[in-house]
């Protein structure tokens, strides 16, 4: 006995799906820099060369970040964000994350490089990864709206057990 999925095909579900793609690419990607980055700390090749600036202010930024260790955990940070994408757990928490991280990208990659020519390329990713932040933390504007509480009361420690219980929760 054979099971038919049928959907319905709406502009609902067209945009469901184009976000999902976003998010699984997104995330992907973060696996990708983080792991390729963390490859050659351990001695191995890289999945793709990390740059380390066209600019001598890009250079100095990366350099800086390097060797000051922010690097590492920017790094493993990214790993982390791309994992919650990917398994679609945590993902308002993930694209949190996220974004600092991509809007660092962002300015480094347009700002300090001057590649104002790629400010709107789908193919480079050093835009497309903040592009994609800001459009998915809309996407899960639900999850945000609570934080915009213009005079918000402190909680109590019975507060812990929502996050529990929001752990558990399918949504």
């Amino acid at each position: 006995m054979s099971k038919q999925i049928s959907y319905d095909w709406n502009l609902s579900t067209i945009v469901k799906i184009l976000l999902t793609g976003g998010r699984l690419y997104l995330g992907g990607w973060m696996i990708m820099s983080g792991t390729s980055y963390w490859l050659t700390q351990f001695g191995l090749p890289t999945i793709f060369p990390q740059p380390v600036g066209n600019t001598p202010l890009s250079s100095q930024m990366l350099v800086t970040m390097i060797e000051v260790g922010l690097f590492d955990i920017v790094k493993t940070l990214e790993i982390v964000c791309g994992l919650m994408l990917v398994f679609n757990r945590f993902v308002p928490l993930g694209l949190v994350i996220a974004m600092p991280i991509s809007a660092v990208v962002w300015y480094n990659a347009i700002i300090l490089n001057g590649r104002y020519d790629r400010l709107f390329s789908p193919t480079y990713m050093g835009v497309m990864c903040f592009y994609l932040s800001i459009i998915l933390m809309l996407a899960y504007l639900r999850f945000y709206a609570p934080l915009l509480t213009w005079k918000a009361k402190m909680g109590g420690l019975g507060d812990f057990k929502k996050l529990i219980e929001a752990a558990k929760t399918e949504d």
